[in-house]
């Protein structure tokens, strides 16, 4: 009984936090300056991600963590990390949140691994990819299948699957499949 009542006090704290942090418009820079907060469970979903990107393809990871997707990748695929901080092996230092996106060259393929979750400002980000990226693949805790405590997983934004397909289709981008893992949706969006 106690164990559950401060697991409740953590996701109530996180869960205010979360709230200041997207009324900020800003990253948490603590939660994934801290390594023990990436889990090698999300492995599974970036080896699945990885098996929809075709062979040659040049690949940028925007949340790329522990650059687990770098072993997954089909032959001759180049690997470029983005993370908030930087992971090694050349990360662009990126934050998602910021007023200003970086430039940078243009990619076969985007891919969001459990990233989407915590941008303010999606559909900004979408459209800034339009013109950088052919291939976007995203997975996403979709409110369909994930309603309840999302400000307490740190997810600042609320999409249903028909809402997030909508925002790539604004950008220019035609999802061309999608896939369950776990509760969450995978998104193959081509540029149209």
């Amino acid at each position: 009984m106690i164990r559950k009542l401060i697991n409740r006090l953590f996701a109530l704290k996180r869960a205010i936090h979360t709230s200041l942090r997207k009324a900020a418009g800003k990253s948490d820079y603590k939660r994934w300056g801290n390594d023990k907060e990436l889990s090698q469970g999300w492995d599974l979903r970036t080896k699945q991600i990885a098996h929809l990107i075709e062979s040659g393809a040049s690949v940028i990871e925007f949340g790329a963590g522990m650059l687990a997707l770098k072993a997954h990748l089909p032959e001759n695929c180049s690997y470029t990390p983005s993370d908030l901080i930087d992971r090694g092996e050349g990360t662009i230092v990126c934050d998602l949140n910021s007023d200003t996106l970086p430039e940078f060259q243009s990619y076969d393929v985007a891919v969001f691994s459990g990233v989407l979750e915590y941008v303010n400002e999606v559909p900004k980000l979408i459209s800034h990819l339009s013109d950088r990226v052919n291939v976007i693949l995203a997975s996403y805790a979709v409110t369909d299948t994930n309603k309840r405590d999302r400000r307490a997983q740190g997810w600042v934004n609320d999409y249903s699957s028909e809402e997030l397909i909508q925002i790539f289709q604004d950008a220019g981008f035609h999802c061309e499949y999608t896939e369950q893992w776990e509760s969450q949706m995978i998104f193959k969006c081509k540029k149209r």
